[in-house]
C-alpha cells in the first residue's frame, strides 16, 4: 500500500490516529483528553517505543506529537529515524515543548518538523494546528498520488497510461493526419546496468527523456512517455517513412556520442497508424513486434509492422498452446539421421532429433518449434524427453541382443543454465543402464560462446563421466579458432555451407581443409554436416575428412528404417584397417613419439600430401630451413623453387614411385642458397598411407654438398689425366644454359 496507502479514500466514519510521544503519563493523558473527540490517540513513552510503533502502524497514523526532551531515547532520537526514512515523510510531526529557542527550532525543522505547540497547551492551539498539518499532508499525498498516476516518477515524463490516454486525444483531434506509433529501447540496455550500475543507467534514461522533450517543444501533435525499464514510446504525425527514418538516424547520432564507453544502439519498432478505432494498447504490441524484428542487427536499427508479423505471433501461440498436451501425448517423435565413415562408407552411428506429429496440422518443422521453445524455456522439458527416448530405443536394443552403434542427442543452450545438467543425464544414463559411450552429446558453438567458463566446466566434468562431446555447428561463430584452443571436446561438426556452389575461388574448400587439418593436430575427428551431393562426398575424402551425415547418404528416418539400416545391413562386422608401419595419426598429435622424432631430427624433414601429380608441403621441421635456407613458411609452397629444371621430373618420379610402389625412394638435386651458391640435397621419400585420395609422403634430406664436391674433384683429377677435362666443362655450359 505505500506509505499514503489507506488515508485517500479511507472510511469517513474511522477516526484518524495521532500517535503521542511523551514520557509523562499526566502530559499523555491530557493530550488525550484534548483529541480523544475527533481522533484516536496512541500512546508513547519514549522516541524508540514511539519509531517501532509508526514501523508497524504508518498506514494508521495521520500526525505525531512528539515531546522533545525524554530522559532516553529523545524526541531528536525519533526525528533523526524519521528524518532518514523517505517513507514516513508525509506523516508530519508537531514538537511539544515548554520552550523553545532559535538553535532548537532550526534544528526540529532540520529533521522534518512540521510545528511547534507550547507547554502549556491552549485547546484551541493544539486543535488547530493539528488540523491544519493534517490537512497539508493529505493534499500533498494527493498531489502525489495524482503525480504518480500520470508521470514516470524517474523521468519527469508521461507514463503509460497517461501516454496511451493522451495519444486517443490526439488522434481525435487530428482526424486527417496520418500518424506513427514508435517503440523505442535501447540494444542489450542491461549490460549498462550490469557493467556501469543502476545509476548510470538512469542517467541514461532521463537523457533520452530530456532529448524527446526537445524533440517535440511546442508540437502539439506529438505524444510520448516511458512505458516501462528502457522502453520509450512516442506517436507523431508524419508526411513520408522518410522523414521517419531519419529521426531514428539523427537519435542513434545523438545517442552515439553519449558520455559512456557502451555502445548504445536504439531499436525501433514502428507501426504506421492505418485506423483510429485501434486502440494505443493493440499500437503498442503492433509496434512491440516489429521491434523485435530489428534486435541484433547493429546495421539496420528499425522495423515497420507487417500483418505478417501478427500471422507469425499467432501462429507461435498456437504452437505454445498446444506444447504441453503434446509432450504428455507423445506427439514429439524421435528420428534419427545416421552417420557415415568416409574411409568405407559405413553407418557409424545417428543423430536423434525431434519431430512433431501433430493429430491436425501433420507433421511440424523443427523449425517452427524449437526456435519458440528455446524463447519460453520449454526446449529444457523437450530436450528431457529426446533424451529419455534415445535411452529407452537403445535399452530395447541392447535388451534384443543387438549391438546398437552411439547415438549423440542436442543439448540446448536453455538446458546449460542448469547447473545440475551434468547429473540429470548421468542419472538420466544410469537409470536405463545404457553404457556412456553410447549416449553421445552435441551442443552448438554459439551455445558454448554464450557462457564459455560454464560450458567448459560441463564439458569437462561429461568427458570425466565417460560421455563423447560433440561441438555442433563449427565454424558458424565468431572466435572459432579461439574456440579450438579452449574447447575440450572428442568430435567437430562443419557444415557444409563453407562448400557452397558459387565459391569460384575456392576459399570455403580451403578453410574446411585448413580446420580439418587443424583438428588432426588436435586429435579431434570431423564430421561434416549437410552432405547432399557426390562432389561434396569426393571433395571431403580428397582432404581426409573422416565422418560425413546429410542427405546424400540418408536422410532423418523413424526408428522402425534406422534399424533396418543399422542391423539387417550385410556389413555389419566392421572391416579392419590395414596396418601400418607409421600410424598416420600421430602425424598430428603434439605429444606423439613420432613428433617428438620429428622435431629434435638433425636432418631436414617434411610431411608431404601427394595426389596426381600435385605436391603439397603439410609440415616441416627446423631441420628443413637449415638445409633450404628458407626464412619463412610462405617460401616454401612451391616445392621447386630455386631447384634446376633439369631436376624437377626427377623429383616427381620418385614421389610416383614411393606412392605407387609403398617403398622406400631416393634422388638428388642441387639448388643455389641464399649467397648464390650450389648446394646438393639427397632426398629419402618414404609412404606413410593414405588420406582420403591423397598419398600422405614422409621426407628427409641431406644436404651433400661436401662429399659431392670432393667426387668432383677426384673426377676432375681422373679427367685431367685422361685428358677430357675440355669435354666435361663444355657438358657444364650447357646444363647451365638449359636452367
Amino acid at each position: 500500500m505505500g506509505f499514503f496507502g489507506g488515508r485517500i479514500g479511507e472510511n469517513m466514519s474511522e477516526k484518524s490516529k495521532v500517535l503521542v510521544v511523551d514520557d509523562k503519563q499526566v502530559e499523555r493523558v491530557m493530550m488525550k483528553r484534548i483529541l480523544s473527540g475527533t481522533y484516536e490517540v496512541i500512546e508513547a513513552e519514549n522516541g524508540k517505543e514511539a519509531f517501532e510503533i509508526l514501523y508497524e502502524r504508518s498506514t494508521e497514523i495521520t500526525a505525531v506529537l512528539l515531546d522533545i526532551v525524554m530522559p532516553e531515547y529523545d524526541g531528536y532520537y525519533f526525528l533523526e529515524r524519521y528524518h532518514k526514512a523517505q517513507m514516513y515523510q508525509a506523516i508530519p510531526v508537531i514538537v511539544l515543548t515548554m520552550e523553545i529557542d532559535i538553535e532548537t527550532e532550526i534544528k526540529c525543522l532540520g529533521m522534518g518538523a512540521w510545528d511547534f505547540i507550547r507547554k502549556p497547551y491552549d485547546v484551541d492551539v493544539v486543535r488547530f494546528r493539528l488540523k491544519n498539518v493534517i490537512g497539508s499532508s493529505s493534499q500533498n499525498i494527493s498531489k502525489a498520488l495524482k503525480y504518480r498516476a500520470e508521470y514516470d516518477i524517474l523521468t519527469g515524463i508521461y507514463n503509460k497510461t497517461n501516454m496511451f490516454q493522451a495519444t486517443s486525444a490526439m488522434l481525435e483531434r487530428y482526424p486527417d493526419r496520418h500518424f506513427a506509433f514508435v517503440r523505442m529501447d535501447i540494444e542489450k540496455f542491461q549490460l549498462i546496468n550490469s557493467f556501469f550500475g543502476m545509476s548510470a543507467g538512469d542517467m541514461l534514461l532521463k537523457y533520452i527523456a530530456d532529448l524527446l522533450i526537445c524533440a517535440v517543444r511546442n508540437r502539439s501533435d506529438v505524444t510520448f512517455g516511458r512505458m516501462d525499464a528502457d522502453i520509450f514510446c512516442f506517436c507523431v504525425s508524419y508526411e513520408n517513412t522518410k522523414e521517419l527514418v531519419e529521426s531514428f538516424d539523427k537519435m542513434r547520432d545523438i545517442l552515439s556520442r553519449y558520455p559512456l564507453d557502451f555502445d548504445i544502439v536504439p531499436i525501433f519498432g514502428v507501426y504506421l497508424i492505418a485506423g483510429k478505432k485501434i486502440t494505443p494498447d493493440h499500437m503498442y504490441d503492433r509496434a512491440n513486434l516489429a521491434a523485435k524484428h530489428c534486435k541484433g542487427n547493429y546495421i539496420r536499427n528499425y522495423a515497420f509492422y507487417t500483418r505478417q508479423m501478427s500471422q507469425e505471433i499467432e501462429k507461435e501461440q498456437r504452437i505454445v498452446n498446444s506444447m504441453k498436451s503434446a509432450l504428455e501425448n507423445h506427439e514429439f517423435v524421435v528420428f534419427y539421421q545416421p552417420k557415415y565413415g568416409l574411409s568405407d562408407n559405413q553407418i557409424a552411428g545417428a543423430e536423434a532429433l525431434v519431430r512433431w506429429k501433430h493429430p491436425e496440422r501433420g507433421m511440424i518443422s523443427p523449425g517452427e518449434f524449437i526456435p519458440v521453445f528455446e524463447r519460453n524455456g520449454f526446449i529444457t522439458k523437450l530436450d528431457y524427453y529426446v533424451w529419455e527416448q534415445t535411452c529407452i530405443q537403445l535399452r530395447k536394443w541392447m535388451d534384443e541382443g543387438k549391438n546398437p552403434l552411439p547415438i549423440s542427442v542436442n543439448l540446448s543452450r536453455v538446458s546449460l543454465y542448469n547447473k545440475d545438467i551434468v547429473n540429470v543425464i548421468c542419472n538420466l544414463v544410469d537409470s536405463y543402464r545404457i553404457p556412456r559411450r553410447l549416449f553421445q552429446v552435441e551442443l552448438t558453438e554459439s551455445a558454448y560462446n554464450t557462457n564459455p567458463k560454464a560450458v567448459q566446466d560441463m564439458m569437462q566434468r561429461l568427458r570425466e563421466e565417460g560421455f563423447y562431446i560433440l561441438m555442433d555447428d563449427f565454424g558458424s561463430g565468431y572466435s572459432s579458432l579461439n574456440v579450438l584452443k579452449d574447447i575440450v571436446v572428442d568430435v567437430l561438426k562443419m557444415d557444409m555451407k563453407f562448400f557452397a556452389g558459387d565459391d569460384r575461388e575456392g576459399r570455403g574448400e580451403n578453410i574446411m581443409a585448413a580446420v580439418i587439418r587443424m583438428a588432426k593436430w588436435l586429435n579431434m575427428p570431423v564430421v561434416a554436416e549437410g552432405v547432399e551431393r557426390i562432389e561434396q562426398v569426393e571433395f571431403l575424402r580428397s582432404i581426409g575428412c573422416e565422418y560425413v551425415q546429410g542427405y546424400y547418404f540418408a536422410k532423418p528416418m523413424p526408428v522402425e528404417e534406422y534399424e533396418k539400416l543399422q542391423f539387417d545391413r550385410p556389413h555389419a562386422e566392421r572391416k579392419k584397417e590395414t596396418e601400418r608401419l607409421v600410424d598416420i595419426d600421430s602425424l598430428w598429435t603434439p605429444a606423439s613419439q613420432l613428433e617428438s622424432l620429428f622435431l629434435n631430427a638433425k636432418q631436414g624433414v617434411a610431411v608431404y600430401e601427394y595426389g596426381k601429380e600435385q605436391i603439397e608441403i603439410i609440415r616441416v621441421n627446423n631441420a628443413y630451413y637449415e638445409v633450404f635456407g628458407y626464412q619463412n613458411i610462405s617460401q616454401k609452397k612451391d616445392i621447386f623453387q630455386g631447384i634446376p629444371k633439369r631436376y624437377h621430373k626427377r623429383i616427381l618420379d620418385a614421389f610416383f614411385y614411393t606412392a605407387d610402389k609403398g617403398r622406400e625412394t631416393q634422388c638428388e638435386f642441387s639448388r643455389k642458397n641464399e649467397a648464390g651458391e650450389e648446394i646438393f640435397i639427397s632426398l629419402k621419400l618414404y609412404d606413410v598411407g593414405i588420406v582420403g585420395n591423397k598419398h600422405i609422403i614422409y621426407g628427409v634430406f641431406l644436404n651433400v654438398t661436401e662429399p659431392k664436391q670432393l667426387e668432383w674433384e677426384l673426377e676432375k683429377y681422373r679427367l685431367l689425366l685422361s685428358g677430357k677435362t675440355k669435354d666435361r666443362e663444355m657438358e657444364q655450359e650447357k646444363e647451365q644454359s638449359e636452367e
